[in-house]
């Protein structure tokens, strides 16, 4: 199929599927995604070093990235930033029923034009939405726009494998029983069928990793995930 990243496009999509994007999420990643998510947030926590601090979580969604994170902390505060409003109010009602929404702020947004000010967080984090942006280049000088100096930016997302036994099954998987699965459960054909296509046509960790040094930021860590199939950088900002 062919990739449109238009922010409409995008935000229309998971609007649809936002009533059992959840559900499918773990289930399709078998629970995988729970546990990469608490280990990025921990990796992102164990650096902050301003109490409290104010942490912009960009493609939101239903806020499951924020919830990960402000379990760990009570000194931190999330702003939710999506350009789905259906998800946004998932993840709003997700906060409330855990007892966390007084620390997170759903916000209505794009990558690309920040609703906030110039530097003005102490973290900017991502899950699996960086692929899913227009111009990832233009993303990443707002992200260190709204940064303060030395401000963190925590990037989830994934890839494939390097192994190339796991490769050939995973893709057998991704592209063909994945897909399937997603349509039957959401009845939607557009949006599990642009998952896997977004993904083998999005860079390389290492291509991510030169990007960020590019646009300014110091690759302070990277983990992947059952041979790459995900992984995490987390990078903090020291300007151009």
């Amino acid at each position: 199929m062919k990739l449109i990243k238009t922010p409409d496009r995008i935000g229309s999509m998971f609007n649809r599927i936002a009533p059992v994007y959840d559900f499918l999420n773990h289930f399709l990643s078998v629970g995988f995604d729970i546990y990469w998510r608490s280990q990025a947030t921990k990796a992102l926590v164990s650096e902050l070093k301003c109490k409290p601090a104010m942490v912009a979580d960009v493609a939101s969604g239903t806020g499951d990235l924020a919830l990960s994170l402000m379990k760990r902390e009570t000194w931190l505060f999330v702003v939710g930033i999506d350009i789905a409003e259906k998800m946004l109010k998932k993840g709003k009602q997700k906060l409330q029923k855990e007892g966390y929404d007084n620390r997170f702020l759903p916000v209505l947004g794009d990558a690309l034009n920040l609703p906030l000010s110039g530097s003005s967080c102490d973290a900017i984090m991502i899950a699996y939405g960086i692929r899913n942006v227009l111009n990832v280049e233009k993303a990443l000088e707002e992200f260190a726009r709204v940064l303060k100096p030395g401000g963190l930016l925590l990037i989830l997302e994934f890839s494939l494998p390097k192994a190339k036994l796991f490769r050939d099954v995973y893709l057998f998987y991704f592209k063909k029983i994945l897909p399937t699965l997603g349509r039957l459960v959401s009845g939607d054909i557009d949006a599990y069928s642009y998952l896997p296509t977004s993904v083998t046509a999005f860079m390389t960790v290492e291509d991510m990793e030169m990007m960020l040094q590019n646009a300014g930021f110091k690759v302070m860590e990277t983990r992947c995930f059952l041979s790459g199939v995900s992984y995490y950088i987390l990078g903090k900002y020291k300007g151009r």
